[in-house]
């Protein structure tokens, strides 16, 4: 066979390499921690047309395009977030091993750690019912949708450029009939970390519930996954201790899935979002938020836009970090009224494993707490407008020509960094 010119194979690795890439931010898998991921509106085929188009001249086929993108370790659509390394790590020791006492020994393992994603799944139905049966108990899903880019364009050049990356959280009240809440920015407004998680529940809470009078009790419980990043970190614990100290609940409690087994109700939204999104013109933000408003006509999901004022630096002057406490070891966290020193936890879902009680505030026991724990305000996160990436802004203003006036306009406001 005769052998392809090095040119023709790096012209092809160039193009490949053209297409705006997205980094996985969440998996811990050693194959997948330098995996990039395109657009979902893209597909190999798709990908060696536009080759084509952009090359007449060349005669490279696209067994040779497939095999140059083969290399490259790259993926279509958003990276995987809830892919176990457990299960991966112990098929893989299952496949090695030799013996039949070291196969025995992996399927114990194996079916112990699905017990514990079992397990999970039981206490939210489990608390799921007994919210239903208590209008004093809450139970919360909340979880964060992969980032839909705007504008949506299907002109061939829109494929090199980079979007406006738009966020959702997702907050799901279980047992109820209450649709699910989309709190929804974009990229130039905050980024999507433990702030924007936090302030996003936050801005809930305050929308949904007012204070508690004095001997009422209200309980919140939230499912999440245990993205450390997002959901399983001291801001959002902070936030708990907050919520019961300004009196909105008095009793808050944080349940994570097992990694890797992290199925939430807030999924079958998602899908239902994804489904609407393919049939969707989406120019800005705003038509994502009238896009989710209509996605179904039965019970439609409540949006929040967040502005850049509701994003919160929440304080944690008055919380220190216990030593040999580490949050991310923790199944279970409860933070209370009548004990608003401590932050209870447990390595478990079990209800037999006691509760370890953790001081995390600077008070001494037996002395009254702050009052309150945290102060009513509290510092903006972002002060201004968060500014695009040069490369991205540059190729939003190219994209333009193809958006009518209202879109013009608004990709007009963002802010461009220096």
């Amino acid at each position: 066979p005769h052998s392809i010119h090095p040119a023709v194979r790096e012209g092809i690795r160039e193009h490949i390499l053209s297409f705006p890439r997205q980094p996985n931010h969440y998996s811990r898998m050693k194959r997948d921690v330098e995996r990039e991921y395109l657009s979902p509106d893209l597909n190999l085929l798709r990908m060696f047309r536009l080759y084509k188009e952009n090359n007449p001249a060349s005669t490279a086929k696209f067994w040779l395009y497939r095999d140059i993108f083969k290399q490259q370790n790259l993926s279509f659509g958003q990276p995987r977030s809830d892919t176990c390394a457990k299960c991966d790590a112990l098929f893989s020791k299952l496949v090695a091993a030799t013996t039949d006492g070291e196969r025995l020994k992996i399927t114990a393992e194996s079916e112990l750690h699905h017990r514990k994603a079992e397990k999970a799944y039981t206490q939210l139905q489990a608390d799921t019912e007994w919210a239903k049966a208590n209008d004093d108990c809450h139970v919360i899903c909340i979880d964060m949708q992969g980032v839909v880019f705007t504008p949506n364009l299907t002109h061939s050049n829109v494929y090199y450029q980079r979007q406006l990356a738009n966020y959702n959280l997702c907050i799901q009240e279980m047992g109820t009939d209450k649709p699910p809440t989309m709190c929804l920015w974009h990229e130039g407004i905050a980024h999507r970390g433990s702030i924007e998680v936090a302030s996003c529940l936050l801005k809930w809470a305050e929308t949904s519930f007012a204070p508690l009078v004095q001997a009422k009790e209200r309980k919140l419980i939230i499912f999440s996954d245990r993205c450390c990043g997002q959901n399983n970190n001291w801001r959002v614990l902070n936030l708990m201790a907050l919520l019961v100290s300004r009196g909105y609940f008095s009793q808050i409690e944080q349940k994570f899935m097992v990694s890797g087994h992290s199925f939430l109700p807030c999924d079958r939204s998602f899908a239902t979002l994804d489904k609407r999104r393919k049939v969707s013109t989406l120019h800005t933000p705003s038509d994502v938020a009238e896009m989710i408003r209509g996605a179904r006509q039965l019970h439609p999901f409540k949006v929040i836009e967040m502005k850049c004022a509701d994003f919160r630096q929440l304080p944690d002057a008055t919380l220190k970090h216990p030593p040999g406490f580490l949050i991310t070891s923790m199944m279970w966290l409860k933070v209370t009224a009548t004990d608003p020193w401590c932050v209870h936890t447990k390595r478990s879902h079990s209800l037999y494993e006691g509760w370890k009680h953790w001081l995390i505030t600077k008070q001494r026991k037996n002395q009254p707490p702050p009052a309150p724990l945290f102060s009513t305000t509290y510092a903006r996160a972002y002060e201004d407008p968060l500014p695009i990436k040069k490369e991205k802004h540059r190729d939003l203003m190219k994209m333009l020509a193809y958006m009518p006036a209202e879109a013009q306009a608004f990709y007009g406001t963002l802010e461009c960094e220096e």
